[in-house]
């Protein structure tokens, strides 16, 4: 566990300008916006601007009360699951494809009402809103359906995704002054303002569809995990790959141990731990591999690299993960920091994807069990889970 009572937003960005110094060129190549250099081009009061920038736009805000009766009305649509899964399907793949179709409506409800609450003119807002909406439903599976480790990790990592969603809009608002008289001028990993900036938007809608999908799925599998016998459904779910199948059959083992000791037991743990891991591993192969397979999203990937070299590792996603709300508040509690392996950093890599994730659910199940850790876990899930002190960029459009 790492305990921090002053890491603050200004700590971050004042490594953030430490590391101006050794700024390193990062290629960028995209279809529609291609970029025809490897080089960084910004002089250091332009660098300096754009620090001050996106320091200001990153700093967080609090929600104003139609916000918060958006994220209300989101916490009640996540909560609600028990019109998911219908009693009149007889099929196992039928009621599997149901139940995601159901979850994707859903989102569709959830988007509309972030329109209507900031309008067709703020897109950064509304997907913040649709990732909230994750967030919250990934507690509420947790909590519906406890021998179901997956969205016990997934919670979290979702909400190290929204940290990044809320760095790279800071830093493409960040660039709007610049862009006006040196737009095409300044190069950042090989792009001007413009292109950079429409890379970050057009990839982060991706992302945030990835993220839907995932939890789409994932919501599917669990609701499926109440009403089946995992050894049917691993039968029955077998065309939807091997990974799944195996995932079904080790979460049998955990099913029939958690009925001999109990969801307490130390190896019943280890076994739903295992079983997790397995149900990732689909995840990351099934529906996340191809949205990573895309140009956009591997360009995409170095701009969060560019990110990190800017601010000594500070600034950006290298696969850690953070076991907390808000890590650019400030923190009087302690909170935990899955670290990555280090030879498992490149997120567009499946297999580095997948030892993360590994690597996350083993040593988490290991801090749930440990008597220094394991309290804090539930109650930063719980604050995640209401839509409580997450990441809100006052820039954020």
């Amino acid at each position: 566990m790492k305990t921090k009572h002053s890491s603050t937003l200004k700590s971050l960005l004042v490594a953030c300008t430490l590391g101006m110094s050794s700024i390193s060129a990062i290629s960028i190549s995209i279809p529609s916006y291609a970029a025809s250099s490897n080089v960084t081009q910004v002089n250091a009061a332009q660098l300096a601007k754009i620090t001050l920038n996106l320091k200001t736009n990153l700093a967080q805000r609090n929600l104003n009360s139609a916000e918060k009766n958006l994220y209300q009305q989101l916490y009640n649509i996540a909560n609600n699951q028990t019109a998911l899964y219908d009693p009149t399907i007889r099929s196992v793949p039928q009621q599997y494809e149901n139940i995601r179709t159901k979850i994707h409506q859903q989102f569709a409800t959830v988007r509309q009402l972030a329109i209507n609450t900031y309008g067709q003119q703020s897109p950064q807002k509304v997907l913040l809103a649709t990732n909230a909406f994750i967030l919250m439903y990934y507690d509420a599976l947790s909590r519906n359906n406890p021998k179901f480790f997956w969205a016990n990790l997934g919670v979290f990592v979702a909400n190290d995704v929204r940290s990044n969603y809320a760095l790279t809009y800071s830093l493409s608002n960040a660039l709007d002054p610049l862009n006006v008289t040196d737009g095409q001028n300044i190069v950042i990993a090989g792009m001007s303002i413009p292109t950079l900036q429409a890379t970050i938007s057009q990839a982060n809608n991706e992302l945030i569809q990835g993220q839907s999908s995932v939890m789409a799925d994932i919501g599917g599998l669990s609701v499926m995990h109440q009403h089946y016998d995992s050894t049917r459904l691993a039968q029955e779910l077998s065309t939807y790959g091997a990974n799944l199948s195996q995932a079904f059959q080790l979460q049998k083992i955990a099913d029939d141990e958690a009925l001999r000791s109990g969801v307490n037991s130390a190896k019943f743990k280890k076994l739903a731990t295992d079983a997790a891991i397995s149900f990732g591993i689909h995840e990351q192969e099934k529906i996340l591999q191809p949205m990573w397979d895309k140009p956009l999203m591997r360009d995409f990937s170095k701009i969060n690299d560019f990110m990190l070299t800017l601010s000594l590792e500070n600034l950006g996603l290298r696969g850690d993960i953070f076991i907390g709300v808000n890590k650019f508040k400030l923190i009087f509690t302690p909170y935990l920091i899955i670290r990555a392996p280090v030879s498992a950093t490149n997120l567009a890599n499946l297999q580095d994807r997948i030892a993360i994730a590994r690597n996350g659910f083993i040593v988490l199940n290991e801090w749930k069990q440990n008597i220094l850790y394991a309290p804090w876990i539930p109650v930063y899930q719980s604050q995640i889970g209401k839509g409580d002190g997450l990441y809100q960029p006052v820039g954020a459009r």
